[in-house]
């Protein structure tokens, strides 16, 4: 309770002067001048009660301490007031005065002169006008070789080296090199963010005209054929998958993934794409099928990461043929949500087409089984899940055997090994084709 106490007390005083319309080099100028304001007034109060305890505190000293205290503490009034320009200034002189006091009174012949560099380097973070960071990049030099004429800090030979000068002066230009690189990449990553929100507008604009498509086609009801592919299709492209998948995507832009996070935006984007067109289709080329596959797989390894792998493979034969439209996709589903979502370690999906006298489709799986999945929902109190995508897909191929005359269905196998542990599940689709030729 103590550290989340000091923690929120923390985040609280380090966002002095920050709002919500604060843009982000704003919050980051503001969190470094109220850290730095913060130790300097610890600082401050940690010398005086130092010197206090140890008899040290001269009259001089106490007025210095108290003028510190008082100016830093007006730093921060001033920065909470949104006088950013004046609290930055303000606290830029201050910390100059400072250095000439210890550089020519406190610390005199000790080479304090050298941290006037900070100064300048200072003004390019606080601001972004150029004359600022020119005046004070003089000024800091001005400081470093002139009082040592009149105080006489150290013996001429040991001090006022040219090169000294050059010293600043490039250190000065290859931080401003940096800062402005900096800011470019930074602008680059603003535009890469603006086309991801586009995108994602893109995204919900598909998922309204899905949602337009299977309300039109429901209330049509034009035939009971197009109103189970059309049910099929909304089961697979279902809100809590496109949630999902746009959770995965803001992730990776939040890591700042830009590349990662337009990719997989792209795919979805196809993926719905296709989904749209291939619904008013009622048979597709088997390599559309694939093609829709991998892009679907694609995505669901934005939930199952590397330890998914899958492959997809096909006879010579069964290329010439095409297959009732997403058809494939929900057996594919159940056997990621079922068999491998609950699986420790490497999962692995096949999909195998092969054309004979019949055209089947095989989905293998080496998750946990359908006894183990089953157990796992009753533990973990969840209803017993019905796929309304497979028995969708059920009532299709039905009636698409009574259209065609052949037999059409489904098989769910168990596998085992030898000792009678489950190893996963394999379904057998046996599936009316056309050839192409």
């Amino acid at each position: 309770m103590i550290i989340k106490f000091i923690s929120e007390k923390y985040s609280t005083l380090l966002n002095i002067g920050i709002s919500s319309t604060s843009s982000a080099l704003e919050k980051k100028r503001s969190k470094v001048l109220n850290l730095c304001t913060f130790i300097s007034l610890f600082t401050v109060l940690f010398f005086f009660c130092f010197d206090y305890f140890t008899q040290n505190l001269s009259s001089f000293r106490t007025y210095l301490l108290i003028t510190e205290f008082i100016v830093f503490s007006s730093i921060l009034y001033l920065h909470k007031k949104k006088f950013f320009f004046l609290s930055r200034l303000l606290f830029l002189l201050m910390v100059t005065i400072i250095i000439f006091i210890h550089a020519n009174y406190s610390f005199r012949g000790f080479y304090a002169e050298y941290q006037y560099i900070i100064i300048p380097l200072l003004s390019l973070f606080f601001f972004d006008k150029k004359y600022i960071h020119y005046f004070i990049l003089a000024l800091s030099i001005v400081l470093y070789y002139f009082p040592n004429t009149w105080y006489q800090n150290y013996p001429d030979p040991y001090f006022g080296y040219l090169n000294v000068a050059f010293i600043f002066i490039g250190v000065f230009f290859i931080v401003d090199f940096f800062k402005r690189l900096n800011q470019k990449n930074e602008a680059s990553l603003f535009r890469s963010n603006q086309s991801l929100v586009i995108q994602n507008k893109t995204i919900a604009s598909q998922k309204l005209l899905l949602e337009k498509a299977y309300n039109d086609l429901e209330i049509s009801k034009k035939n009971e054929l197009a109103f189970l592919q059309l049910k099929s299709l909304r089961s697979q492209m279902n809100p809590h998958f496109i949630f999902n998948s746009l959770n995965s995507i803001q992730d990776l832009v939040l890591q700042q993934d830009t590349e990662a996070s337009y990719d997989y935006i792209v795919l979805f984007a196809q993926l719905v794409r296709n989904t749209l067109h291939y619904s008013n289709e009622s048979f597709i080329s088997i390599e559309k099928e694939i093609e829709f596959l991998e892009v679907y797989l694609e995505l669901e390894k934005l939930r199952f990461g590397e330890l998914l792998s899958y492959d997809i493979t096909f006879t010579q034969e069964s290329q010439e043929v095409e297959i009732p439209s997403l058809l494939i996709q929900p057996f594919v589903e159940n056997a990621l949500i079922h068999g491998l979502f609950h699986k420790k370690g490497n999962k692995k999906l096949h999909v195998h087409f092969e054309l004979t006298t019949q055209l089947k489709c095989f989905i293998t799986d080496n998750g946990v089984g359908r006894t183990k999945a089953k157990k796992i929902q009753k533990r973990q109190g969840a209803k017993t899940y019905t796929s309304f995508a497979l028995e969708a897909i059920k009532k299709r191929l039905h009636l698409l055997q009574d259209q065609y005359g052949d037999t059409i269905g489904y098989t769910i196998i168990d596998l085992y090994d030898d000792k009678q542990q489950a190893i996963g599940t394999k379904v057998e689709v046996i599936l009316p084709f056309n050839r192409i030729f």
